[in-house]
């Protein structure tokens, strides 16, 4: 018998298949060990930046800079490079009472003051200053225009008035964005909610349905990553640092230079480390949110099914284990309450909402493919979901074994958060 063991929350469950299914693959990113430190991977990036003069160059003479950095859930080195940063920006002139670091969380949770020794080190934390955005506070706001997409483009004014502006984030697949990093630092990292919601909104196809260039790993054609560009460009930002990090939270890569060029090579090694392909769909796909943070409530964990969803056959099923100890948002509730698909794809298009927009996404998975979700949450609101709930990875196994027959062949994607898997033959 085969034994899975998979992330879940601080911990990890584990179970073993049946001895008549067939493990097709353990679908991971490759191992790529690290050859130099992280300080060294940072450096050598600031170094050598992409399509851009380096950062002490373009800082020479400013008197004021803004750095900003991912949200909580988002794990991105933060620890390394900021300091690094900070050190390139006061060695071009930048006094250290004028850089501020910019908690970019858009529409996702705050951080925590106590959060910040452990983002920035603690000697960084007393050098700099640290702004936390909010995107409903229209006051801070500063409106540039409209994109061709019709998104009403406002970011935050301290971030505009600073001399010097610094993208950086982790590039992963993400799932209606293509990748994250670059541009979203701005959009939605510091805009405002009007602005974010006019650009997710995009997730919908004009005349029906979702997008179908809104997905995992697909930049071309993609008009939430075309509309974030053109709110990018509207900015102006100086400079960008994107980092690429394995499964285990190890930094393995660097980009830096122009937030459009160095991000768009970013993207490219990021396909390389994240992307899989298999040879062929199978009946299941067992897989993991990837454990805390990226588990900690439903909207985080949702990207995990979106990420693995090419590689199950249409009829087939996904067992899910993502621990959500933070819950589910009420809203997503009401929207799953609209039993018809066409009735939800009306109303989300009526009186659109992020959770109404991730609602009809998984709405289009579940319809092709049953999903079980193993979490903390309560059975009445997975089921609300259209999910079936399972009480542990060896119950939802069982569960698999029911629906499709003894003999089922799977895939164990068991770091769905960051790996993106497609099937060869789709």
């Amino acid at each position: 018998m085969t034994e899975i063991r998979l992330r879940y929350g601080y911990g990890e469950q584990s179970a073993a298949l049946p001895a008549t299914a067939s493990l097709c693959s353990v679908v991971s990113a490759p191992p790529d060990d690290p050859e130099r430190s992280p300080d060294d991977i940072v450096w050598r990036a600031l170094d050598a930046p992409i399509g851009s003069a380096p950062l002490d160059e373009l800082a020479m003479g400013a008197r004021s800079a803004a750095i900003l950095i991912p949200g909580k859930t988002r794990v991105a080195a933060t620890r390394v490079y900021v300091p690094a940063l900070v050190d390139v920006l006061e060695r071009a002139g930048v006094p250290a009472s004028g850089i501020e670091v910019f908690l970019a969380t858009g529409t996702h949770e705050h951080h925590l003051e106590r959060d910040v020794a452990g983002l920035l080190g603690e000697d960084t934390a007393a050098r700099v200053r640290t702004v936390f955005h909010d995107c409903f506070e229209e006051s801070n706001l500063e409106h540039l225009g409209t994109t061709s997409f019709g998104t009403p483009v406002a970011f935050n004014r301290r971030v505009l008035d600073a001399g010097v502006r610094i993208l950086t984030g982790r590039i992963v697949p993400h799932y209606f964005a293509g990748f994250s990093g670059g541009r979203k630092a701005l959009l939605p990292g510091v805009a405002g909610f009007r602005t974010i919601k006019a650009n997710h909104r995009l997730t919908l196809d004009a005349c029906r349905g979702l997008h179908p260039r809104a997905r995992p790993g697909v930049l071309d054609g993609n008009p939430i990553h075309l509309d974030m560009l053109e709110g990018l460009r509207m900015a102006g930002p100086t400079f960008c640092l994107n980092t690429l990090l394995d499964t285990g939270h190890r930094l393995v890569d660097a980009v830096a230079g122009d937030t459009e060029a160095a991000h768009l090579e970013g993207c490219r090694r990021a396909e390389r480390l994240h992307r899989v392909r298999t040879p062929e769909r199978a009946d299941a796909v067992i897989t993991s949110a990837g454990g805390n943070p990226y588990d900690c409530n439903f909207m985080q964990a949702l990207k995990a099914v979106m990420n693995v969803r090419e590689a199950v056959r249409p009829g087939g099923a996904i067992l899910w284990l993502a621990e959500c100890p933070f819950g589910i948002d009420p809203d997503f509730l009401k929207w799953a309450a609209v039993e018809s698909d066409t009735e939800l794809e009306a109303a989300v298009r009526e009186r659109y909402n992020l959770k109404g927009h991730n609602t009809l996404m998984l709405r289009e998975v579940s319809r092709q493919n049953g999903i079980a979700l193993c979490s903390g949450l309560d059975d009445d609101s997975v089921r609300q979901m259209g999910l079936h709930p399972v009480p542990s990875l060896e119950a939802g196994i069982a569960w698999l074994e029911e629906r499709l027959g003894p003999g089922f062949h799977c895939h164990v994607v068991p770091h769905a958060n960051v790996t993106h898997v497609t099937a060869t033959e789709a």
